[in-house]
């Protein structure tokens, strides 16, 4: 289990649940289990950790959700990684591309 540590230092170790290739949306989706010791860490840290772990570019990875249990120091994770810039921007509603910080954060009018 690769360790990680975030901006503030602190370790998170990263577990792949799960890696499933998805032809059909050029992509792969995963599901991993991210534990950590200290505060949550934030979106930020999750996605330099995820981009480090899996060897993603960063402008090909998606998180979709973020599951944590009251308590718990485990963050349980769904991500995706396109194999196209052009393909996930199409497919990605806008506010999951600003929330993922791939779009600016203004909508568009």
């Amino acid at each position: 289990m690769p360790e990680h540590s975030n901006d503030i230092g602190e370790i998170m170790n990263v577990k792949i649940v799960s890696k499933r290739p998805n032809m059909i949306l050029s992509r792969t989706e995963y599901i991993v289990i991210i534990t950590f010791e200290g505060a949550t860490p934030s979106i930020k840290d999750i996605r330099n950790t995820l981009i480090t772990s899996l060897g993603i570019p960063g402008d090909r990875l998606i998180i979709k959700t973020v599951e944590q249990k009251y308590g718990s120091k485990e963050l349980k994770i769904n991500c995706y990684s396109y194999e196209k810039l052009d393909v996930l921007k199409q497919i990605e509603p806008a506010y999951v591309l600003r929330r993922n910080g791939l779009l600016n954060s203004e909508p568009s009018r």
